[in-house]
């Protein structure tokens, strides 16, 4: 009889742990009174959940890193235990899915079978195009965008670049629907008005532009963000010689931030990026010939017409390219287009401004300044809202990354150093570090090739360790969440991190990351002890996946996150507990089904809990901040003790997450329990913060939501009937509705 293969029952508990937690991020998680609230995952989900797993352990080949994976149960077992731990509640819920990815990305490793090699630009860019339009459908052209559009479109429809006339007649609502007024600091030497912005990203876009508007510069730059990719792939292979490392580099960097976030968007950023690689890639060739040096002197000549801060960037691809090249034909195809290119910057502004120097179009008050970078620096990294590392901590492996270039390439390596150097250092000097409305690291996006490059030749030599996977899945993880939300990730400065702000679970992660764009008191504690995780989570040795580190290094990140918490000592309490309003859920610890889940908060979540007196609010008193509730009819109750009558009833605001959207007004009645009324969220509201108005003082316990599923619940509390609102203005004042 023969005997059973051990090799089985492991692979099953690895298919099992890789499923659990792919099934619980597909869930989500809300906190709830002494535990945590687990969704229900549909029914194509958990079904998509299984086909993938058995995929993956079809293949002999794939079965020996999917035993790895038996190591998510202990993070999973420990969210399903409902242990009242701000780390597990942190790793509840959706961030559980980047676990479940990283699990992915070692059995994919482990299977080394890529799709096949023309698969890979097509399918990208496919992927690109559906991400541009989320981005367009969501969020349109905002900060720099709509400028360099109204450059292209004063070229396309005047044949010049004055841009008085064109924003006076308001030309730019093809595309924009709010009033835009034009980006500049100094007029022309004619008094006319030119865009502070460098011409050539609206050069590049123009045929784009003219074919299909916006929407075609957007599936343009699309376009080039997939060429972008496609070159990292191809540089991998040229480096390494090894088709799996440049197919797996290629298809991680490319579903990953910040790539993944740029994507169709009107930034010199790709171009630029493009412009680098290409131009890195082609210069290590000994071989150029004319033909070739003249591409690569033609791709660096086109840098500085993107953004004066390209210079460098220009000088240095050129530098690395000559270093290779002896023959005279090639060294002048190397340089004559950059001096041809510095000649044009110049006399293009002279001709406009009458002066030469690009810098002087900025004005002459001082933009950079060294003691920022005391701030810009470790916001370029670690802000929640912009930071590099906080959306692709893969990044972190750049660092040993860089030794096993050089050992490969020195000449490409101190290039490499030289091009961060270059970008990092006046980015975070200067003040507005983040870039504005935009997504995370945009100043750095013109040298993720190169790091990208530095991180492949370093799974190269380590391979892919447990703690590479898990940045890894991180990073796939918010990348597909950015892509499918982009207006999670396009914004400008907004307190908290709107990404961690909805796609968290029972704990919410804008209290446990740094922020350096507002002020934040624990912000450099916090940063400290995620740069002290990343340093940990890099593969010192190589070592394979086995189920014992997986598992240790799963319980270090809410080991990490338990910290945070501790330093920080978040109140997200009232967003922490609306996650799953009104669905199906299993109450943990207990296991008991839930038919509508509820969100009940302490007044020790509030700011100002749990005395409330009217006279110390005219604005009322925030009950939920930032709420994202979906659009129906809710239940509001308010357990405490009301102390005494107000000169007039209590009232409950409505105040929607977007600016100019008018409040709405429901009166609060009182129950045995203190306060109650029903109100209701509008489609369109993202999220809605409640304010407490008016009444007397009340001494607050718990505040509970519930959705109002049907009719015949609306009667019994805390379900009750939505009451009749009226819009109000910021003041309290009726407002007209408008018809």
């Amino acid at each position: 009889m023969a005997k059973p293969d051990p090799d089985v029952s492991r692979w099953w508990l690895g298919a099992g742990g890789l499923c659990l937690v792919a099934l619980l991020g597909a869930g989500g998680a809300a906190a709830r009174p002494g535990g945590i609230l687990l969704g229900m995952p549909g029914f194509a989900v958990a079904g998509g959940v299984l086909l993938v797993t058995m995929s993956a352990g079809a293949s002999r080949r794939g079965r020996e890193p999917l035993i790895a994976c038996a190591g998510l149960l202990a993070p999973a077992l420990l969210v399903l235990s409902g242990a009242p731990l701000a780390g597990v509640r942190a790793f509840s819920g959706a961030p559980l899915l980047a676990l479940a990815l990283a699990g992915l990305a070692i059995v994919a490793v482990g299977v080394g079978r890529w799709p096949p090699r023309w698969v890979f630009l097509p399918v990208v860019f496919l992927l690109y195009v559906v991400v541009a339009g989320r981005v367009q459908l969501q969020v349109g052209p905002r900060g720099d965008e709509p400028h360099y559009l109204m450059v292209a479109d004063s070229l396309l429809r005047d044949g010049d670049l004055s841009l008085e006339r064109d924003y006076a007649d308001r030309r730019y609502t093809a595309f924009h629907d709010a009033p835009l007024a034009p980006h500049y600091r100094v007029r022309g030497k004619d008094g006319e008005i030119y865009s502070l912005h460098a011409v050539g990203l609206s050069i590049l876009v123009l045929p784009a532009y003219a074919a299909a508007g916006y929407v075609g510069a957007s599936v343009f730059l699309a376009l080039l963000a997939a060429l972008l990719a496609r070159e990292l792939r191809e540089w991998v292979r040229a480096l390494s010689g090894r088709d799996g490392l440049a197919e797996a580099t290629g298809w991680v960097f490319a579903l990953s931030p910040p790539l993944l976030f740029y994507v169709g968007l009107i930034f010199t950023e790709v171009p630029a990026a493009l412009a680098v690689a290409y131009g890195l890639r082609r210069g290590r060739q000994t071989d150029l010939g004319p033909g070739g040096a003249l591409a690569i002197g033609l791709a660096a000549a086109a840098l500085p017409w993107l953004n004066v801060r390209y210079v460098p960037l220009a000088g240095l691809v050129v530098l690395h390219a000559l270093w290779h090249q002896r023959r005279l034909r090639s060294v002048l195809a190397l340089t004559v287009p950059g001096l041809a290119s510095a000649a044009g910057v110049l006399l293009y502004h002279h001709a406009l401004y009458g002066f030469f120097d690009p810098r002087r179009v900025y004005g002459r008050r001082p933009e950079l300044a060294l003691s920022t970078l005391r701030e810009g620096l470790p916001g370029l990294m670690l802000d929640q809202e912009f930071g590099l590392l906080v959306y692709a901590p893969v990044f972190v492996l750049a660092v040993p990354g860089l030794v096993a270039l050089w050992r490969r390439d020195r000449a490409l390596t101190l290039t490499a150093v030289a091009l961060v150097a270059v970008v990092v250092f006046p980015a975070g000097s200067w003040h507005m570090w983040r870039g504005g409305f935009n997504p995370p690291g945009r100043f750095l996006v013109p040298v993720v090739a190169v790091l990208a490059v530095a991180v492949a030749l370093l799974w190269e030599r380590r391979g892919l360790t447990v703690g590479a996977a898990l940045l890894v899945g991180w990073g796939l993880w918010v990348g597909l969440e950015g892509a499918g939300q982009p207006r999670l990730v396009h914004r400008d400065r907004d307190e908290t991190a709107p990404l961690f702000r909805e796609r968290s679970g029972a704990q919410e992660w804008t209290g446990l990351l740094p922020g350096y764009v507002l002020s934040d008191a624990h912000r450099d504690g916090l940063a400290a002890l995620w740069g002290a995780a990343l340093i940990l989570a890099m593969p010192w040795r190589p070592r394979r996946p086995s189920a014992v580190r997986l598992a240790v290094a799963g319980l270090g990140g809410l080991a990490a996150a338990q910290l945070a918490a501790g330093i920080a000592e978040p109140r997200t309490g009232d967003r922490d507990a609306v996650r799953l309003v009104g669905r199906p859920a299993l109450a943990a610890p207990g296991w008991a089904p839930v038919a509508s889940a509820r969100g009940e908060w302490a007044s020790t979540a509030l700011e100002w809990g749990p005395l409330y007196e009217p006279h110390r609010h005219p604005d009322g008193a925030a009950l939920g901040r930032r709420l994202a509730l979906p659009a129906g009819a809710y239940g509001l109750d308010l357990q405490g003790q009301v102390l005494g009558p107000g000169p007039s009833g209590p009232w409950l605001d409505i105040v929607p997450d977007a600016p100019g959207s008018p409040r709405r007004r429901v009166l609060l009645e009182p129950v045995p329990e203190g306060l109650a009324a029903g109100f209701r969220v509008l489609p369109g509201e993202r999220a809605v913060t409640l304010r407490l108005g008016g009444g007397g003082p009340l001494l607050l316990e718990q505040v509970r939501v519930q959705a109002n599923l049907s009719p015949s619940n609306r009667s019994n509390r805390p379900g009750r009937k939505a009451a009749p609102e009226r819009e109000t203005d910021p003041a309290g004042q009726p407002r007209e509705r408008a018809n």
